[in-house]
């Protein structure tokens, strides 16, 4: 298409359109501006920071628009609108023809909406350049603040490392001082012992070479009163010489070497998992506290026989794994992981039900089929024995538990002969009543959710603090036979059934079975196995008369 000889020239402002004082051009918009134009875009909060440069009649000249108008293809005439339906230049003659109906404009009125559009396109390019301008330097920023956050978290992290050396080398010097201990102990008795036998032996021998010698020398006549004395100086020798070998108290430690060393990798493995959002020093070794890991099957891991009892009653655990015993001989044993009797005390009374407060004192009750009595005791480290309450004499005490936060639960049986549960206070005085049944109380225990298990004959019944009802399990099919039940650090019920095949059976909180142990114990048909505690390392206490069985429950 050849061009016309007809050319429009534009010379203004491309605010206000005026062609006169087009001495300024904005950068950012890319506009002419006038003098009352830039004072007024100046002003614009927008358009504050947008940079205005002055030009010179030679630059203004090169910023002027030009139109230039083309010849129309179809006739000798200059091309004066735009048929925005073809989208092609047309000239006057055209509108009267092929575009008479079509949508058309004036050319100069068509450039000019163009323009403002590329304008506006350019501006908003503009911005988006000021945009990423600024996000740069938001990501600058951040990042010097992410690398010094990275930096502190693993600091912290090598702080946890270093916790975990000293709480690791503790452990370790603490063993040794203990096995030392027991060492130099057991050595000493030993070399006792040895020397009293060695002793003897040369008193014996001495004694048998003088009688050997005067029984060489002896007529026929005397071997009568040789032999009288013979038999006087054996009976004076005659003494009860045993040696009592020590026992190995860390046996069971030797053989469980690779448990220190599991726990360790559940530290690191944890600490690498954890978000680093929320990392924490913790001085803790219970590193899961979210879901069980349960054994794939139970193992006796320690069988330990009280000396002088006949009979356990009951047992509780504390937070550094020991165990507290009550039996029938009216004592008290605390009883470490190892299976030694730290302390024992003497009781005015059977201890038949015992429960742990969160200070390390053990409240005592003797329960029912004893002395029936209204008074539980309390017990602290040191062996004071004091009155922790005293209920009305119209009642029998019977199973204890604790809560969390210090205080009681306690099975009773009133004086119409229906079983209670009583919320007792860290002081010792009634809050509440829990449940009420009408059997009798067997067993009670509360979860870290603060839910109460109370058993009778034929049903657990689940119940919140406040004595409203939650859920119920009914002692049937697998659950016929279930004598006890405690509850383990994740909530959950662990049962214990006694029987040809005795058999441990974990429940949720919601009564859905997660695991079933099974186990054979050398036991004869006429004892009776109950499950007693679970320790804080995760071990299962089994009480069977005077014998209690430990077995690992989870990995």
């Amino acid at each position: 298409m050849a061009l016309s000889k007809q050319v429009a020239v534009e010379k203004c402002c491309d605010f206000c359109e005026s062609d006169v004082n087009v001495k300024w051009f904005c950068r950012d918009c890319i506009n002419n501006l006038c003098d009352q134009c830039r004072r007024t875009h100046t002003r614009i909060p927008l358009c504050k920071t947008h940079v205005i440069l002055p030009i010179s009649e030679t630059q203004a000249a090169t910023l002027r628009r030009t139109t230039v108008l083309f010849d129309c293809h179809e006739h000798a005439q200059s091309c004066q609108f735009q048929c925005r339906t073809c989208n092609k230049q047309i000239c006057v003659l055209c509108l009267t023809s092929s575009h008479n109906k079509h949508d058309f404009l004036a050319l100069d009125q068509y450039a000019k909406s163009i323009r403002e559009n590329l304008y506006l396109t350019l501006n908003s390019k503009s911005k988006e350049a000021h945009t990423i301008t600024e996000t740069l330097q938001t990501l600058s920023t951040h990042k010097q603040t992410y690398d010094d956050w990275m930096n502190k978290k693993l600091s912290e992290v090598d702080q946890v490392f270093e916790h975990l050396a000293d709480e690791l080398q503790r452990l370790r010097t603490e063993i040794h001082d203990k096995i030392d201990q027991r060492k130099n102990h057991d050595i000493v008795t030993m070399d006792l012992q040895h020397k009293r036998a060695y002793e003897f032996r040369e008193r014996l021998q001495y004694q048998v070479k003088v009688l050997s010698s005067e029984l060489d020398h002896c007529n026929d006549h005397d071997l009568a009163n040789l032999k009288l004395k013979i038999e006087t100086e054996c009976n004076k020798l005659r003494e009860n010489l045993t040696l009592d070998l020590p026992k190995f108290p860390c046996l069971r430690l030797i053989r469980k070497e690779e448990e220190h060393k599991d726990i360790l990798i559940k530290v690191l493995t944890k600490i690498m998992k954890t978000d680093l959002f929320s990392l924490k020093t913790t001085t803790s070794f219970d590193v899961d506290n979210e879901t069980p890991v349960f054994m794939e099957d139970l193992h006796l891991d320690l069988t330990i026989k009280l000396p002088g009892c006949k009979y356990i009653w009951a047992m509780a655990g504390c937070d550094d794994g020991k165990m507290w015993v009550g039996t029938e001989d009216k004592k008290l044993r605390l009883v470490d992981n190892f299976g030694n009797v730290v302390k024992c005390l003497q009781m005015t009374q059977s201890a038949a039900h015992l429960a742990v407060l969160t200070s390390g004192e053990v409240l005592c009750s003797n329960g029912y089929g004893i002395d029936r009595t209204s008074t539980i005791q309390k017990v602290s480290l040191n062996f004071d024995v004091t009155t922790f309450t005293r209920l009305s004499q119209a009642v029998e005490v019977g199973p204890l538990a604790s809560t969390k936060h210090g205080n009681v639960l306690v099975g009773i049986r009133n004086s119409i002969g229906r079983g209670e549960v009583l919320f007792l206070s860290h002081s010792g005085k009634t809050i509440n009543k829990v449940a009420q049944v009408t059997k009798e109380v067997e067993k009670v225990a509360i979860n870290e959710e603060d839910q109460v298990f109370v058993k009778d004959s034929s049903c657990i019944w689940i119940m919140s603090l406040k004595g409203e009802f939650i859920n119920q399990i009914e002692l049937k099919n697998e659950l016929k036979g279930v004598r006890g039940f405690v509850c383990d650090r994740f909530s959950n019920l662990v049962c214990f059934r006694s029987g040809d095949v005795s058999s441990i059976r974990v429940y949720s909180s919601h009564s859905a079975l997660l695991k079933h142990f099974r186990l054979h114990l050398k036991s004869g048909n006429d004892r009776v196995i109950d499950i007693g505690a679970i320790d804080a390392n995760d071990f299962i206490w089994l009480k069977e008369d005077e014998t209690i069985h430990v077995l690992k429950y989870l990995v």
